[in-house]
């Protein structure tokens, strides 16, 4: 016996009946499931030193995801933290590490953009004493070369976690 469309349509109609539109808004992205490294911004009363301003800012990794409550194990702490979705402001997910080549070279590129604008912005023909040169693209060229090879250092020394923000819907 097959059943109508009728029938089926009614059945999913009551089973959706259970679920609010506001806790399907509440729910967390599939991107963010048990053991990934998330970062979670959320609001605090006073201003911290260091940091976004009013922003609490924690790192752990997901211990637990509920309909609108994200349990999260912080390093050093006893048990899970338990973060409802409404106080959660801005949450990233991490892409770990890149390789050493990959930073410097991403780096690289950074300090090359900004070595070209700084030395290009400092060039002044008229100058006697220092570094000058008579096109300003010379001096942006040179910038570049240096802001390059100190970028590829700091990169390669100093890999740094990669975060990508995940969209959460809003709440009404």
């Amino acid at each position: 016996m097959r059943p109508s469309r009728s029938f089926v349509a009614v059945i999913c109609a009551i089973a959706g009946l259970g679920t609010s539109p506001a806790a399907v808004r509440a729910q967390f992205p599939e991107d963010v499931q048990v053991g990934t490294r998330v970062r979670v911004w959320l609001p605090e009363a006073y201003a911290q030193e260091e940091g976004p301003a009013r922003r609490q800012l924690l790192r752990g990794a997901v211990a637990a995801v509920g309909v609108d409550t994200l349990r999260l194990s912080i390093p050093g702490a006893y048990s899970a933290l338990a973060i409802p979705r409404t106080s959660v402001r801005r949450l990233e997910v991490s892409r770990g590490y890149p390789s050493r080549a990959e930073s410097a070279l991403e780096r690289a590129a950074g300090g090359a953009i900004g070595g070209a604008i700084l030395w290009a912005l400092m060039n002044d023909p008229r100058r006697s004493g220092g570094p000058h040169y008579r096109r300003d693209w010379r001096a942006a060229g040179v910038g570049a070369a240096w802001g390059a090879g100190i970028g590829a250092g700091i990169g390669f020394l100093f890999p740094h976690e990669q975060w990508r923000r995940v969209r959460l819907p809003r709440l009404r």
